[in-house]
């Protein structure tokens, strides 16, 4: 049951749990532990409050992790090629030849034109291209510079899973770029699913391209992005449409028993493979193409004229994580989020969010994040992979701050503010009575509840008062429901039959059940519930009502 009044909690940048009750249900959180702050630092403003902003704007380090997976420049000779531009992936083998191009970004690009030409990477687990889970927003983009059109592997990750062809290949053919995905869609239904991105124009011989594959998680688009514009559009929906319930992205084999992702072959990817021409700036990210091209912070910035050669083509960034929040109750909605920030010209911040009923660590990897928009309206509204409305007891966010792409100015987030509607139990039953009884029956009756997401009632019943030896929430294969009533009260008539049939829905098998027997003293209660998570220790169920107790009698008919 969804509360009357609205909740808000005010995070002044989110953590160190310094909280002061400012007013009725409003929380300020005033710090940060230093473990929140990634290239960030907390400075006094002048008004006497905190905020925060990058430490360092520079270029001069390697890839953030929370925004680049893999990047290769190709701005050295092949063997030079230990492991990628981040650091973070172990080249398998590496061969083509380094060379000079007026338009290359940076030192030079590679040349592919023989047979055993090509780039090979590890798909090392933890990693984007080794990833066994969901693998979330994502954007694959490079330059290229075609000698000959007509054939070519650009990018592949391809392996096989359980016999069925699993993963993506980027590749030229008969002049133009088409991007498959073999099974590595799931849908709510846990059916695998892929998908062709064949439609475009050509691609011009001897003229450099920028490419992008990009999948944004929010919506279910697939975009095949040349030079800035879409020339092929999928949306991986249950009705194939962007308001439908996008399914999954992942490269491993999805198990619909315990819901969980699992198994991969770990592949090798492979860039240049068969392909005749020029390759610059390859990377993947962890944003979709729009995101990135928003916030300035993907290679076709610098295809379309800007140049920064040597430097990496994305805008440093700093990252603050914030602690695990705990919301009253499970269920809870986070119905607004915005933030108060101050922007100088080309910067920006992003923030994501998750949240669960199950407690979970602050650096946890199994539990996906959700982009968040500025002043964002109904982030419950967001659907999860099993296509369930994003609510929880538990609640984190994380901002990303992003200079400039001189490296000159940085942006400065002052607080963040997020409205949120528990979701409560119902009301107590009330006006619980014993109707009547006789042989090895009781029968019960109660006021009707008459909340909107109302979904049943449990009957608590044993021989000493407050302890209860059985549960009983069924009657002939049906919840006990205000369906049961034919005016403002619940009658139900308790004997060994309905006994029975409970106790064999008890898989625990912690309780007893015992069977009524006559002149025994019985004491019985019961609560209503909400269709919230129903059957799960995340639903949310009333206080018991009042007490009643009752003995079962026999008494023969007097003749």
């Amino acid at each position: 049951m969804k509360s009357r009044f609205r909740y808000i909690l005010l995070i002044v940048p989110l953590v160190l749990l310094s909280l002061t009750r400012v007013e009725e249900n409003t929380l300020v959180i005033r710090d940060f532990s230093e473990k929140a702050l990634r290239n960030v630092v907390k400075k006094k403003l002048p008004e006497g409050s905190w905020g925060f902003s990058l430490e360092d704007l520079g270029y001069h380090k390697t890839s953030d992790v929370f925004s680049t997976d893999i990047y290769l420049s190709f701005d050295k000779e092949p063997l030079k090629y230990g492991k990628d531009d981040s650091g973070k992936y172990n080249i398998y083998s590496s061969d083509y030849n380094f060379v000079s191009d007026a338009k290359a970004i940076g030192k030079g690009c590679a040349s592919f034109f023989k047979r055993d030409h090509g780039v090979y990477i590890n798909s090392s687990e933890g990693l984007f291209l080794g990833s066994n889970d969901a693998l979330g927003s994502f954007n694959i983009e490079f330059r290229f510079k075609a000698l000959q059109t007509n054939r070519g592997i650009l990018f592949s990750r391809v392996g096989y899973l359980n016999g069925a062809k699993k993963g993506i290949e980027i590749s030229l053919e008969n002049g133009k770029i088409i991007a498959r995905m073999h099974n590595m869609f799931i849908s709510p239904d846990s059916k695998s699913h892929s998908l062709i991105l064949s439609r475009g124009g050509f691609v011009s011989r001897q003229q450099w391209h920028h490419f992008s594959l990009s999948f944004d998680q929010l919506t279910g688009k697939v975009s095949k992005i040349i030079d800035g514009e879409e020339e092929d559009v999928i949306f991986m929906t249950s009705d194939n449409s962007s308001q439908g319930v996008p399914f999954t992205a992942f490269f491993g084999k999805f198990d619909s028993y315990d819901m969980t992702f699992k198994g991969r072959d770990l592949p090798l990817a492979v860039i240049g493979k068969d392909y005749i021409g020029l390759i610059d700036e390859f990377r993947i990210s962890y944003m979709d193409f729009h995101s990135l091209s928003e916030n300035k912070d993907i290679a076709l910035k610098k295809y379309k004229g800007s140049s920064y050669a040597g430097r990496i083509p994305y805008n440093r960034e700093g990252v603050i994580t914030g602690e695990v929040i705990s919301f009253p109750t499970t269920g809870t909605e986070v119905t607004d989020i915005s933030w108060d920030d101050e922007l100088p010209l080309g910067t920006f911040i992003w923030m994501e969010a998750r949240t669960s009923d199950r407690l979970f660590d602050r650096d946890e990897r199994n539990l996906k994040w959700y982009k968040v928009l500025k002043n964002q309206k109904g982030f419950y509204r967001v659907r999860d992979d099993k296509g369930d409305a994003l609510s929880g007891k538990f609640f984190q966010i994380r901002a990303h701050l992003v200079a400039d792409s001189e490296g000159e100015n940085s942006p400065l987030l002052k607080k963040i503010i997020i409205k949120y509607r528990p979701d409560i139990a119902p009301d107590k039953p009330m006006l619980l009575q014993v109707e009547s009884s006789g042989d090895r029956y009781v029968v019960l009756k109660w006021k009707k509840n008459v909340e909107h997401d109302l979904k049943g009632y449990k009957i608590y019943y044993g021989t000493k008062k407050g302890l209860y030896d059985g549960i009983i929430y069924i009657v002939n294969g049906s919840r006990i429901d205000n369906s049961l009533s034919k005016d403002n009260f619940i009658r139900i008539k308790i004997d060994n039959t309905l006994i029975e049939e409970n106790r064999r829905l008890d898989n625990r098998n912690v309780l007893i059940y015992p069977l009524l027997e006559n002149t025994v003293l019985y004491y019985f209660a019961v609560t209503a519930y909400d269709s919230y998570k129903v059957d799960t220790p995340y639903n949310h169920e009333s206080e018991l009502s009042d007490y009643v107790s009752a003995r079962p009698f026999f008494s023969p008919d007097i003749k």
